[in-house]
This record gives structure tokens, C-alpha cells and sequence, in this order.
């Protein structure tokens, strides 16, 4: 049942679209995601063919309210996620339109469930609401018109309304026509009946006229004022179609207008590191304006902590921090596999070329000066962006398209994989091996690696392909996987079990390796290979561990290099199964 339900993720927020896409993946549903863009819905619905659209918004949510009228004549199921879920009584006996409401926060455990559940019974929903009494009805209308609702509504025995996408097209009860007979219909406080219908002059013609008169002229009055009704029923006041879909001009939040926010913006959170409140306040609140989510840190030590815990598309720290200044930093998230395909800008007072030149050798992907204006810092964020987001656009294309795998980040691209749902097969390659990984509606199947004679499939191949730094290549349809290589588990799932193991044997090796190390176990054909297409600089260390079987003290001793370079070298040789230590 859940392959057979496409989900698309509409969320602005990347991180909760991530976390549901992945629970969604792991629960077997072919999913992706985008922002409330209307070109990123359009081209989703287009290139996705989602059957149930999962939107992030409250239901009087002026986001929402402009999505419904975008997708409504794609007749797409919607299920909302949201704090209040007091309208659930309504949509759930509906077709069309928003028909689930699911209480947050997100539980996969109570969620996944229910939304089986929902696209299991849609078929046989009757469509109808029905009560007694002033209150129910004008609550029932504020619903309608929040949610677009199309069809007919019938009081009593001789009062018919019929609404187009929330707005009343036609109304008569007794001598009364149009908001006077809507107002006349809700005072009367009789037995009341709301049928979901189709669009059209037709369809109006068909409910009004059924008692052989003529129908109402259509004109579109909107139902934007309360009906006023007897004291001892309440009402509910709905509000104006203009508090609800807001006009294409206005302004976003902060006084920027919506024609000058990156499209893409919502799904780029961004972190800023830095000790001075005012420049974080400054970079936070520039752009936080333009739509990116924004988080703050004061210190490396507070950023790693936060960079651990949720993705980030970019992460510009100062060089001169407390506690742990931007080198520390740097080398912190390079070193964790968890984090070191994060992409890292590093800024400072000073405008030092050579500075500059050391932080991009050491894992930096950009170097700012504190100098750089608003503007053209957006700009080199967005250059820093384009990559990852180049990806995601040319995702469903047919191949041909090389890619740099290295850069991207061989996690980002799995992660961004399932994401999408993706099916076919990625082909990669650096100068030390070739891969090839398998997808089946975004889960991971199988990946295999060789390296000369060597070849390696499962968790071994997915291991050396997730440390690779230069892979490059593409994606295709391809073949069928040839096995399964992960025990059926989510790509998520594959993840989090291999990569915090990797780190530990990364960290296991880096303490080790000079202290208790007498010399090196050497593979030889590997040994060869690495000989030909590691850095020239490593080769007399390279070749005094290998060959001379020497120890890394010794090697620091004959060669008068530090520590660090030799334990750099020696975890080089681990990673890529040139050696393993031998105490």
C-alpha cells in the first residue's frame, strides 16, 4: 500500500522536511519535498506525480490558503500538519481539498498510520456535513471558505446555496436571494446538509434549479462578513478573502518584498558563528529577511554542538572565537564524519591572501572579509549553494550529466536521493576505485566498490564510498540491483549505523596510531596503487612505513616532520586499507 502512495513534503522548513521525508523513506513511501514556491510545487507535481500532497501549514495559514487555489484542479488530496486540529471534524468526511488534519508534533509511529488510513478510505468518503443550529453552520461556512470548498448547501426544505472554491455563487431560501438568504438560512437554525460537488455553471444549475425553477444569476459574492443570527447562538466570524489570500505584491515579513526572495531560500538554513552579538544580530536579521532559516552560535564548541544535531546548507564562522576560535572549528567538522560535508565559509577583520589561501588547504570552501557588503555576501552564499541545488534540479534527468560527488558530499547525495524518491543507479568513480550504488524509490538497495582486484559490496562498499573526497560521476536507470546489500533497511537507517561506526574506528586509528604502533601490516597491490596516485609530498613517509616498516616515531626522527603529518598520512593509509596497524 505505501508504494502506491506518492508523497510530496511541502514544508519550509528543510530540517522537518528532511526528518519526514526520511520517515516517510524508511516506512516504504516514495517521497520528496519542496517549499511553498509556486515553482517548486509546479515542478514537483510535474516531475513527481505525487497522489497526496504533506503540507506544514495551519489550516488559516495565508500560505495555504494561496497552495489550495494553485492545486486545487489537480484534485490533490492534502493532510496537514498542525498545532490546531480543531477543524478535523470537518475534513475528515471530505474528498477533496484538505482532507486529514495531523496533530503536531510528527509521529511516525501514529502518523505513518494514519495516513495509510486515509488514502485507504478516500474512496468510499461520502463527501457530506450535516447538523442543526446556527453555530454549527456558521462555523461550517468559515470552514468552506478557508479551505476552498466547492458544492452544495441545503437547509431545511427550501434553502440552497451552492460555493465555488470557497466563494457563494448562488443562494435562495424563501422570498431572499444571495447574502440575505445565506443570513436568513443561518437565523432560521434548521437541519442543515453541505455536499462536495464539482466547479461549473452546470453543476450550480443542477443543485439550485432541482425544484424546476430557474437558477440564481452567478455572481461571485464572497462570504466575508458573519451572519448575524439570534443572541443565544454564537458565532463564528470568518475572515475576508482578503485577510486569507494576501495580493501578489504585498510584502513579506521585515518589510522585503516577495518578489526579491531567493525561491530557494527556505530550504537553505544557514549558520553564523560568531562572538560579537552585534554582528550575528546584523547577518541573522539580513537574512532571516530574505527568507533563510537562521541560527546563531557565539563559539565553535556552541556551532558543533548545533551543527551535530541538524543539517545546515552553510555554515560562516569568525576566525577569532573564544572557547574554540575558527580553525579549531574547522578542523572539528572536517574530522567528524557526521558533519565534514557541511560547506564552511570563514570570515575575519583582516583580509589576509595568505590566510586565505591556508583556510581553503584546510577544508574552507569560501574565505570572506568582514568587509564585504550585505549584498555580496547573499551572493557567495548562493554560489556556495549552487551546486548541491544544481543536483537536486537534475535529478530526474536521463543521465549524461557528470557530477563531483567529493564536493557535493557522498552523504548529502544519498540523503538528497531519497529525498526524491529516486530509482536507477549511480555510477562513481576517483583514482582509487569505481562504485555503484542502487535505488528503488529512494532506498538504497546495494552498492558495490572495486579497487584493482578488489571488489567489495554492502556496508565495506558504502563505507569507502561515504570516506571517498574526489569521487566523480552520474546517474542513470541502468540495471536492476543485482542483490540486496543492507538487510532492507532505510537509507536513513543504513546511515546512522554506518557512519558513527566509521567515526570510531577514524578515532580508534588517530589515537592510536603513534602511540601504540609498532609498524604497519601493508597490502601490497593497494600499496602500489596508493604509490601512483597518492600526494608526491607523502611519498618519503609513505615509503618509511611501508617499505622500511619503520614506526611513526622513527619516521617523525629521520625526517624531521611533526606529529600531525605523519599521523595524517598514517590515517590515510587506514582509510583506504593500504595498512592496518600492528601493535
Amino acid at each position: 500500500m505505501s508504494s502506491d502512495v506518492r508523497v510530496l513534503i511541502i514544508d519550509p522548513d528543510t530540517s522537518g522536511a528532511q526528518k519526514l521525508g526520511l520517515a516517510l523513506d524508511g516506512a516504504g513511501f516514495p517521497v520528496t519535498w519542496c517549499s511553498f514556491a509556486p515553482s517548486d510545487v509546479g515542478d514537483a507535481i510535474r516531475d513527481f506525480r505525487p497522489t497526496v500532497l504533506l503540507v506544514r501549514a495551519e489550516l488559516s495559514s495565508p500560505q495555504l490558503a494561496t497552495l489550495l487555489a494553485r492545486v486545487e484542479a489537480k484534485s490533490l488530496p492534502v493532510v496537514l500538519l498542525a498545532k490546531d486540529s480543531v477543524d478535523q471534524r470537518f475534513v475528515r468526511v471530505m474528498r477533496t481539498g484538505v482532507v486529514e488534519i495531523l496533530q503536531e508534533p510528527f509521529s511516525a509511529r501514529l502518523h505513518l498510520n494514519r495516513l495509510r488510513e486515509v488514502m485507504n478510505d478516500l474512496p468510499q468518503r461520502e463527501g457530506e456535513l450535516s447538523g442543526r443550529g446556527s453555530r454549527d453552520l456558521n462555523e461550517v461556512l468559515a470552514h468552506l471558505m478557508r479551505t476552498r470548498r466547492t458544492g452544495g448547501l441545503s437547509v431545511g426544505d427550501d434553502g440552497r446555496a451552492f460555493f465555488v472554491r470557497g466563494t457563494l455563487k448562488a443562494a435562495r431560501f424563501r422570498e431572499h436571494s444571495m447574502q440575505a438568504a445565506l443570513a436568513a438560512m443561518v437565523r432560521d437554525a434548521a437541519n442543515w446538509r453541505f455536499t462536495e460537488g464539482t466547479d461549473g455553471t452546470s453543476a450550480v444549475v443542477e443543485f439550485m434549479g432541482e425544484d424546476g425553477e430557474p437558477p440564481l444569476p452567478m455572481e461571485p459574492t464572497s462570504y466575508a462578513q458573519p451572519v448575524p443570527v439570534a443572541p443565544q447562538a454564537p458565532t463564528f466570524s470568518p475572515p475576508s478573502v482578503s485577510a486569507v489570500i494576501p495580493p501578489l505584491t504585498q510584502a513579506s515579513a521585515g518589510g522585503v518584498a516577495a518578489a526579491s526572495v531567493d525561491p530557494e531560500a527556505p530550504r537553505t538554513p544557514i549558520l553564523f558563528v560568531d562572538d560579537d552579538p552585534s554582528v550575528v544580530q546584523l547577518l541573522s536579521n539580513y537574512f532571516a529577511k530574505k527568507g533563510y532559516p537562521v541560527a546563531t552560535a557565539s563559539d565553535g564548541l556552541e556551532a558543533m554542538q548545533l551543527i551535530s544535531t541538524r543539517p545546515f546548507e552553510v555554515v560562516v564562522a569568525d576566525l577569532n572565537m573564544p572557547r574554540l576560535d575558527g580553525w579549531g572549528f574547522l578542523r572539528m567538522v572536517r574530522e567528524d564524519l557526521r558533519t565534514h560535508e557541511t560547506p564552511m565559509a570563514l570570515f575575519s577583520a583582516q583580509d589576509n591572501y595568505r590566510e586565505s589561501l591556508r583556510l581553503l588547504q584546510a577544508g574552507a570552501q569560501a574565505y570572506f572579509p568582514k568587509t564585504l557588503r550585505m549584498a555580496a555576501l547573499e551572493v557567495q552564499v548562493k554560489e556556495l549553494c549552487e551546486p548541491r541545488r544544481r543536483f537536486t534540479r537534475l535529478i530526474p534527468t536521463e543521465g549524461g550529466i557528470e557530477f563531483d560527488f567529493g564536493k557535493l558530499g557522498p552523504q548529502w547525495v544519498l540523503k538528497a536521493l531519497t529525498i526524491t524518491g529516486y530509482t536507477g543507479q549511480v555510477d562513481a568513480r576517483d583514482e582509487w576505485a569505481t562504485w555503484r550504488l542502487w535505488f528503488e524509490n529512494g532506498r538504497l538497495v546495494q552498492c558495490t566498490a572495486r579497487m584493482a582486484s578488489t571488489v567489495l559490496s554492502g556496508d565495506r562498499a558504502l563505507a569507502s564510498f561515504i570516506t571517498s573526497r574526489r569521487a566523480e560521476g552520474g546517474l542513470s536507470h541502468g540495471t536492476p540491483a543485482p542483490d540486496e546489500g543492507f538487510a532492507g533497511q532505510a537509507t536513513a537507517a543504513t546511515l546512522s549505523r554506518l557512519v558513527p561506526w566509521l567515526n570510531d574506528e577514524q578515532k580508534r586509528a588517530a589515537e592510536s596510531q603513534l602511540a601504540r604502533a609498532r609498524a604497519l601490516t601493508v597490502n601490497e597491490e593497494l600499496y602500489r596503487l596508493f604509490l601512483t596516485v597518492g600526494p608526491p609530498a607523502w611519498q618519503p613517509m609513505v615509503r618509511l612505513l611501508c617499505e622500511q616498516r619503520l614506526t611513526p616515531a622513527e619516521v617523525i626522527s629521520r625526517l624531521q616532520v611533526t606529529p600531525m603529518e605523519v599521523a595524517a598520512v598514517v590515517k590515510e593509509l587506514l582509510r583506504r586499507g593500504v595498512a592496518s596497524l600492528t601493535a
